[in-house]
């Protein structure tokens, strides 16, 4: 034991001096090693820096210089466990020598130079290969390394452009262009084929700009889109102009599913024409309504206050509306104006009329009971003459016979006969014709020698037997109507 720790001792431990030109050959050696070796750990160095990108390969590599550490603590920790054992040996053997008196030579195995030679050049040898070794698994490591980052960064980009820019969006007729592209990148992929990459991403640009294209080409179709009814929204589309309108949505769905965006301009100058177009109908619309209800006419002892407000309202809103150039709502503001002033105007009809019939009820209650009276008085005053004259009364029978027969054959030449003695009620006239309440009406002026001007009422009244025209129309006074004749001549007007 104590002969081979000697050994190793010495062959760790050589005298320099002794052993001159096998230590000069050995640094030969080592310097051109050790040149290698720097050359070696500098592109490792170059390695490492491009290998700390991948986690994996890091670890092993720390793994491996951690045990080669451990290793050489280890080692170090043995030799000088040895070298304390030979030591503390060494000083019991000289100890034992000096108490036997024999003289202590150390025990030390003097290596021949030939041997030791060989030795340290193998391990010169095994250096070199070891190194060269790694340099080579190194860059084999680099570029298997640089493959997978690039199959790596190529399959991200691919990723990254499927979900931000194709997914869940329709390029219509242009979506096959990007569908064939990505299938190839992804085949391309899965087989691994860096050549076809690299020929691929040649090519990506010229994806992106189509993209971008196409994508801006869209946004501006959709954006038309969406704007159709905003840019109508001032414009009361009317039946004229709706299937035009109609027509153009149509058009522009169609071109939005198959993302034909170059028709974005024409369908700008149809919409800009069907703006004008409608422009010009709203305005004769609008004046249409305006003389409608210019012609509703109101009378305004039967307008109340708040009514006038509400009209005098949509007045001033429709003239806002068409200073603004909002022609629909001006048309809607005028419907609506239209269809309230109508239904005011019936109201106020409807009103009028109700009141004119009990006004009509109430004349015709007076005058039965104004005849009524009249009658009656007629009949005491008859009585009274009758009973103070019976005495001559069988002296007047002829005279009396004759006279009614005279008035009978007069009264046949009258529309209404009683017309100035007698007031009338609204049956003697409800059934005449206008013709016939005129006659009537001009009768009672006839019967007070009132000429005419009208040559048919001069043929009427000179062919009666009881007319005696007198009076010129300029001279005639009413003053000589009585009473029943100015009642009668009201009622006779009522019917006309």
């Amino acid at each position: 034991m104590n002969n081979t720790e000697d050994r190793n001792d010495e062959t760790i431990n050589l005298d320099l001096d002794e052993h001159t030109s096998a230590e000069d050959a050995d640094m030969d050696v080592n310097t051109e090693a050790n040149a290698n070796a720097d050359d070696d750990f500098d592109y490792l160095k170059e390695i490492e820096e491009i290998e700390a990108q991948e986690k994996e390969l890091e670890e092993q590599r720390q793994k491996k210089k951690e045990e080669l550490e451990r290793r050489r603590e280890e080692r170090e920790k043995d030799e000088k466990k040895s070298a304390a054992q030979r030591k503390r040996e060494m000083k019991e053997r000289k100890k034992e020598a000096e108490w036997l008196g024999e003289p202590f030579e150390d025990d030390v195995e003097i290596v021949p130079t030939a041997k030791k030679k060989k030795s340290k050049k193998g391990l010169v040898a095994i250096v070199v290969i070891v190194l060269i070794a790694l340099a080579g698994g190194a860059v084999f490591a680099y570029k298997m390394q640089a493959d997978k980052k690039e199959l790596a960064d190529f399959s991200q980009k691919v990723a990254a452009f499927q979900s931000e820019k194709l997914d869940g969006r329709d390029f219509g007729s242009h979506q096959s262009y990007f569908t064939d592209f990505m299938k190839e990148c992804q085949d391309a992929i899965d087989a691994g084929d860096l050549k076809k990459m690299e020929e691929l991403d040649k090519k990506w640009s010229e994806v992106e700009n189509t993209y971008t294209t196409v994508s801006n080409g869209k946004t501006s179709l959709d954006a038309f889109a969406s704007g159709i009814d905003q840019a109508l929204s001032t414009y009361s589309i009317t039946d004229d102009y709706k299937a035009t309108y109609e027509t153009l949505k149509k058009d522009v769905e169609a071109a939005q599913k198959d993302c034909d965006y170059e028709k974005v301009s024409d369908f700008q100058k149809q919409l800009d024409a069907l703006a004008t177009n409608l422009k010009s109908d709203n305005l004769k619309v609008i004046q249409n309504l305006k003389n409608d209800i210019s012609s509703v006419s109101l009378d305004k002892d039967y307008v109340s206050a708040d009514d006038q407000k509400k009209l005098d309202a949509y007045s001033t809103e429709v003239e806002k509306y068409i200073k603004e150039e909002n022609y629909a709502q001006a048309v809607t503001t005028l419907n609506s104006w239209k269809t309230d002033v109508t239904a005011l105007k019936k109201t106020i009809d409807d009103k009028k009329a109700a009141e004119q019939a009990k006004a009509e009820s109430e004349a015709e209650s007076k005058r039965a009971a104004e005849s009524k009276a009249a009658e009656s008085k007629a009949a005491e005053s008859k009585a009274a003459e009758s009973k103070k004259n019976q005495t001559t009364e069988t002296k007047k029978d002829s005279s009396k016979n004759n006279s009614n027969s005279s008035n009978s054959s007069a009264s046949s030449d009258y529309v209404l006969p009683g017309s100035s003695s007698q007031y009338l009620s609204a049956s003697d006239v409800k059934n005449l014709s206008s013709y016939q309440l005129m006659i009537a009406r001009n009768e009672i002026y006839a019967r007070h020698g009132r000429k005419f001007n009208d040559s048919e009422l001069q043929a009427y009244f000179n062919g009666k037997s009881w007319y005696k025209g007198t009076v010129n129309p300029e001279d005639f006074s009413t003053s000589v109507f009585n009473d029943y004749e100015i009642k009668n001549i009201q009622l006779i007007q009522s019917y006309e």
